[in-house]
């Protein structure tokens, strides 16, 4: 009986203390786009045209960690863009894929945040157009900048130019 009233003691302790802890949930990253619209042929002041995405993306799981969106342009759509430049010397070209990068921080570091009516833009000249009219297909995607893993992307946007 003694062994039997210890054991109902301890078990309502445990219980106790058991409850009274709150559990460490964390939630899988996530960021969904909303809103996203391309506008191609933009001129700035100075007459430079440049490509403008406008969005808007709720993230979630993001306690403490900070975001980067890329603008990738691909051609055809599911191929990553590229163009292929001597830009830093060396005796080859290299290719470098088409797409822009902006990062975004979790001011509050809380574990969702949201951006408003943002936008992201490349200008036309980096495009680096394939010779001829051809559609190209943009996505945004957006990573964990401080772990680098993709937690979501847009649909794709399409827009048609013509390179020489």
């Amino acid at each position: 009986m003694k062994t039997t009233f210890r054991f109902s003691v301890v078990m309502m302790i445990m219980a106790f203390l058991f409850s009274s802890l709150k559990p460490n949930v964390t939630y899988a990253q996530k960021a969904t786009f909303k809103n996203c619209r391309l506008e191609t042929n933009v001129q700035d002041k100075n007459g430079k045209k440049k490509m403008v995405c406008h969005f808007s993306a709720d993230f979630t799981g993001m306690k403490k960690h900070d975001a980067q969106i890329y603008m990738e342009v691909e051609c055809p759509k599911g191929t990553t863009h590229e163009y292929l430049s001597n830009d830093y010397g060396g005796e080859g070209r290299l290719r470098y894929p088409v797409q822009k990068v902006k990062d975004f921080k979790n001011k509050n570091k809380t574990d969702k945040f949201v951006l408003n009516n943002k936008i992201i833009w490349m200008w036309n000249s980096d495009i680096h157009p394939k010779k001829g009219s051809h559609t190209y297909y943009v996505r945004l995607v957006a990573y964990d900048a401080q772990t680098y893993k993709e937690v979501g992307h847009s649909n794709y946007m399409t827009f048609t130019m013509t390179g020489k």
